[in-house]
């Protein structure tokens, strides 16, 4: 099994346990190069939302970034810059922070989510859910283990999931 089919079924197998999300009909944007995860959430049902053209020839819909990030229920690979494009009630898995200490490309404390440029789990290991990255100093609520929302103004919250759970 390559390390590409590795990450994605582990992002999968951590977002339907921590969501408990039926993928069927989710509109999905996959930010960064993911095509394993992408292909795999296209598979369970999902509208995968994807802003590389030859994404189209793989049965994806084509969007611009920031639309496919608007439109989206649930946005892999998200970053400081997608916060004020987030529809109420997204479900965020944060871009992955810099590489681990030991030069394998995993994430610091990590069970092997989604990495590389876009897809990747929250935080850094050992803190709490959504507590580093794209939030760091923004005040969380636990929703339950692996979840913390967050309010982005007085109509619109947002879900993060804790990918290292």
């Amino acid at each position: 099994m390559s390390d590409g089919h590795r990450r994605a079924q582990t992002a999968i197998q951590t977002i339907l346990r921590l969501t408990n999300l039926l993928m069927a009909g989710k509109r999905v944007a996959v930010i960064g190069d993911e095509p394993e995860l992408a292909a795999r959430l296209r598979a369970m049902g999902a509208q995968t939302l994807l802003a590389d053209p030859a994404a189209a020839l793989r049965g994806h819909r084509v969007l611009a970034e920031d639309e496919a990030v608007a439109l989206a229920d649930l946005v892999v690979g998200a970053t400081e810059a997608h916060l004020p494009l987030l529809r109420d009630g997204a479900i965020l898995i944060p871009a992955a922070p810099p590489a681990g200490p030991s030069g394998t490309g995993e994430p610091h404390g990590t069970g092997g989510g989604p990495s590389g440029t876009g897809g990747g789990p929250s935080g850094a290991g050992d803190r709490p859910s959504g507590a580093g990255g794209i939030f760091a100093g923004r005040p969380g609520v636990r929703v339950r283990d692996g979840i913390t929302g967050y309010r982005l103004g007085p109509d619109r919250e947002v879900f993060v999931l804790d990918m290292s759970c």
